[in-house]
């Protein structure tokens, strides 16, 4: 009971069993007082909106401001609104962030708080709580129903310098049996002319030394699409340091398609982990290219985790691979699983080329895969793809 209240009731007894015009003023005084205190948060609260303006995604360690937009359209002024905003703690080292204020008719008004990425996932601003009060701090009422606003931290993409990428892997273009079409930077000879060769392709300067024309023959390349299979079900990660071993996974899988994409490669992405925000298995990306394309490959790695029932990753990979043949598929996991070798080496034998990437290889994974012809990588505690030399 209030303070307010209490002196009501007090006026009220002490007007019956003391009538009097002056207490029957004081007590009309009173209730009519606090009638208006109840009335007029209520006349104002459907007269209240606002909305939140945040980045959809962050990168790790980069900061960022949260606006608050409050706006009322009411014509009786406000006395007082409290503003109350939940923060995970991951983004702020204030967890909860309050504002009172007062608001003139058809008044906008703007608070404002930072925030900054520290670790990947998926997190949620919010929710937003206000409260509609009188001169006297009693009758508040609340506004709505709470909304939350996600915001991704995508995973840590390690500059391109800190890759290792060996030479004969196809990360570029490179020559190969299947070309759709050549290189003309990529000179391999000359040959006598025969009728049909574009005259384009004739080597003027050799045609003038041998006395008959010459043909440039070019090196044959292709642009080869690059699939990323991450493996993330809870199964595949045992031991002690599964956390960090899927963590280092997820930051090998971003950088080396941020490697990838800055070289104008088509690259895909594929898992088996669970996004949290559609509420479902992560959502596969076909092979393309783009810093766009980028964008969504980084907000699903921001975004996965661990699915407790999800499939194995050997399931997903006998399913729809969304690779052409002559692609390159590039498995990340945690190590080489007696059922994912074979898998694998049938995948190969499709006309697609494989690699592994192991953030916790056993003894003998990086010798059996060299022993089959795939070439493996081990990613160290950084994220870094090493290879196996």
């Amino acid at each position: 009971m209030t303070l307010l209240r209490s002196i009501t009731i007090i006026a009220i007894v002490w007007m019956i069993l003391d009538p009097s015009l002056v207490i029957g003023i004081v007590v009309s005084a009173l209730v009519g007082l606090q009638m208006a205190a109840w009335v007029w948060p209520r006349l104002v609260y459907n007269q209240i909106s606002w909305q939140r303006s945040v980045p959809s995604a962050l990168s790790p360690a980069e900061k960022a401001d949260v606006v608050l937009q409050i706006i009322y359209r009411g014509w009786l002024p406000l006395p007082y609104l409290v503003v109350r905003e939940d923060i995970p703690a991951s983004l702020s080292e204030i967890p909860r962030r309050q504002w009172v204020v007062s608001l003139r008719p058809g008044q906008h008004y703007t608070l404002r708080y930072s925030i900054q990425g520290r670790q990947r996932g998926l997190y949620w601003l919010g929710p937003l709580k206000m409260w509609v009060g009188s001169v006297f701090a009693i009758n508040e009422v609340q506004l709505g129903e709470p909304q939350q606003t996600p915001l991704t931290i995508v995973p840590t993409v390690l500059p391109f310098q800190t890759f290792y990428l060996p030479a004969a892997l196809p990360y570029s273009q490179e020559r190969y049996h299947l070309s759709l079409f050549d290189d003309p930077a990529q000179k391999m000879g000359v040959r006598q002319y025969q009728i049909g060769d574009p005259p384009r392709r004739i080597d003027w300067k050799t045609s003038a030394r041998v006395g008959d024309l010459q043909i440039r023959e070019l090196a044959p390349v292709i642009a080869r699409e690059t699939l990323i299979v991450l493996a993330f079900a809870e199964s595949e990660y045992p031991g002690r340091f599964s956390y960090d071993n899927r963590e280092r996974a997820v930051v090998a899988a971003a950088s080396l398609a941020a490697a990838l994409i800055y070289r104008r490669q088509p690259v895909g992405f594929q898992s088996n982990g669970y996004d949290p925000l559609l509420r479902q298995p992560v959502a596969t990306l076909a092979p393309a290219a783009g810093v766009d394309h980028l964008r969504e490959i980084l907000l699903r790695l921001g975004r996965i985790e661990p699915a407790t029932d999800g499939e194995p990753i050997d399931n997903v990979l006998l399913g729809h691979l969304a690779l052409n043949r002559g692609g390159t598929l590039v498995l990340i996991t945690s190590s080489l699983s007696v059922r994912i070798l074979p898998v694998l080496l049938a995948i190969r034998r499709s006309g697609i080329k494989v690699s592994v990437a192991l953030a916790d290889p056993g003894p003998t994974d990086l010798l059996q895969a060299r022993q089959h012809g795939i070439t493996a990588f081990q990613i160290n505690r950084d994220g870094v793809l090493v290879p196996d030399v």
